[in-house]
């Protein structure tokens, strides 16, 4: 029996494979170095899962949110809308204070805005105009500031000139240009020229004019430099000069006179005389025979009016038949009597102050009126006295001791005029042109109506057909012309001005 269980132990220890005394060492090896070597790597992609879930919370993805500024939008509002928290929103609109003016957004300027996922935000970016973007970015240690960005333009200075066949604005058109400069001419020799009743088929324009650009795009127009307009009514020239320790330029003649006068040749932009001055009207309303002691300007409702002429506001309210009136009083003795508003101008009140050319109130038909115009009266001495005769001097010109130096800086202006051809515009007849101009340019306080309603006409039956064409609401053009205070200068209805310059070029 004993030597049985020796047997046995002898196999299993010495002859059985997986028993054996050297299976079991060579197993122990085995063991003891995949122990040294540790366990087995993972691979690439569950590395990459296991740091993705490790750092889940940090990875976010950078997503830009595009907009345009809506009619009524503040700048608060707008990030509100955008998911910004109220103290979030507050924080930026303080960065970007000192560097935009926030009152003055509109619409249609674009922003872009970057938050983060706790909606904080990372940057913002905001475009003033086409040249200037306001930045705001939060730094590494969680600071926000912004900077402006101001893009940079060339400046050329170019020449533009064109003859009329149908009006000013049709040449200037025609020519290629943008029709805010018709407001410019308009605008500088108010003085001299009614470009309503006055322009003629033939009548030349010249000028040399600042267009900047942008990447070799147009993008407005700066300073009129020298201008020209002659014809019918006589050749008149302003040229841009700034006197030496003034604090602006100013428009002079050739001979250094000044453009400006004393009064304005008509205290409307775009308009036309319906009736004159006369002793013995008929009266449209009251149908008797009563003194017509002004001129009246047929326009539409909201055309702004003009200050014929700087002086201080003596009335301004309801005068009866006169319904809305404003009286102005100038230091040359005379007084300027506007009829009919509609509505005076916001923020003006007896006693103020104000220039040439401010905008007093706007074209109505309140009182004793048949339709919108403006009644337009001159007393002198205390009496009424016909504007249209009224001879004014003009206001001061170059001072003598810089007179030379005008003449030396501006002479090279005035072979340059001389020099531009005036035969590059194609004819264009005015019937064609009635479609496009509309939407062309804008009124800035309101939509110009063509109602002429029962104004006397004055005019012939022709001009009645012309007058209905103008009922198109105008774009604005303030920011083509480059300057806030050109927002009347490139944006009144100059549909209503080019049917008014056509009817009288016929």
């Amino acid at each position: 029996m004993l030597a049985v269980l020796v047997g046995v132990n002898l196999y299993v220890f010495l002859w059985r494979g997986d028993t054996s005394i050297p299976a079991v060492m060579e197993q122990a090896a085995m063991a003891g170095n995949s122990e040294m070597l540790g366990p087995e790597l993972p691979s690439d992609a569950e590395l990459e899962a296991a740091l993705a879930d490790e750092a889940g919370a940090e990875v976010w993805e950078e997503t830009w949110i595009d907009g345009e500024v809506q009619s009524g939008d503040s700048m608060g509002g707008i990030l509100r809308r955008e998911g910004m928290s109220p103290g979030e929103a507050d924080e930026l609109v303080r960065a970007l204070r000192d560097h935009m003016d926030l009152r003055k957004i509109r619409p249609g300027q674009g922003y872009r805005l970057l938050l983060d996922p706790n909606k904080a935000v990372r940057r913002f970016e905001f475009q003033v105009s086409p040249t200037v973007k306001v930045r705001a970015s939060r730094a590494a240690d969680g600071s926000l500031s912004a900077d402006t960005d101001k893009a940079v333009t060339e400046m050329r200075v170019e020449e533009i000139g064109g003859h009329i066949e149908s009006s000013l604005y049709a040449a200037i058109k025609t020519a290629g240009e943008d029709t805010g400069l018709v407001a410019f001419f308009v605008d500088v020799f108010a003085y001299d020229i009614n470009f309503f009743t006055e322009t003629r088929r033939g009548d030349k324009f010249r000028m040399v004019v600042e267009k900047e650009y942008l990447d070799g795009t147009f993008l407005r127009y700066r300073r009129v430099l020298a201008a020209e307009y002659s014809g019918h009514v006589g050749t008149y020239q302003a040229f841009w000069w700034k006197v030496p320790g003034a604090h602006e330029g100013h428009y002079f003649g050739a001979d250094g006179s000044a453009v400006e006068k004393g009064l304005l040749k008509t205290p409307l932009k775009f308009s036309r005389i319906s009736s004159k001055f006369n002793m013995n009207r008929m009266h449209p309303v009251l149908h008797k025979q009563r003194a017509h002691l002004g001129v009246d300007y047929a326009a539409p409702t909201g055309t702004p009016v003009w200050a014929a002429a700087g002086g201080r506001i003596v009335y301004r309210g309801w005068r009866g038949g006169a319904g809305n009136c404003v009286i102005i009083k100038h230091d040359n003795g005379l007084q300027t009597v506007y009829m009919h508003l509609s509505k005076f101008r916001a923020g003006q009140q007896v006693g103020q102050r104000v220039k040439s050319k401010t905008v007093v109130g706007y074209v109505g038909s309140t009182g004793l009126a048949t339709g919108p115009h403006l009644h337009f009266a001159v007393k002198q001495n205390g009496h009424y006295i016909d504007p249209m005769t009224l001879k004014m001097a003009r206001g001061p010109g170059v001072p003598r001791k810089h007179l030379g130096q005008f003449k030396a800086e501006t002479g090279l202006l005035v072979e340059r005029l001389a020099r531009i051809p005036t035969n590059r515009v194609t004819a264009v007849a005015a019937a064609d042109e009635v479609d496009d101009e509309a939407g062309a340019l804008g009124a800035d306080e309101g939509d110009a109506q063509g109602q002429d309603g029962g104004v006397e006409q004055g005019q012939d039956g022709s001009e009645a057909d012309v007058m209905a064409e103008l009922d198109a609401v105008l774009e604005d053009m303030d920011e083509m012309m480059g300057s806030e205070s050109a927002g009347w200068a490139a944006g009144l209805s100059t549909r209503w001005a080019e049917t008014m310059a056509a009817s009288a070029a016929r």
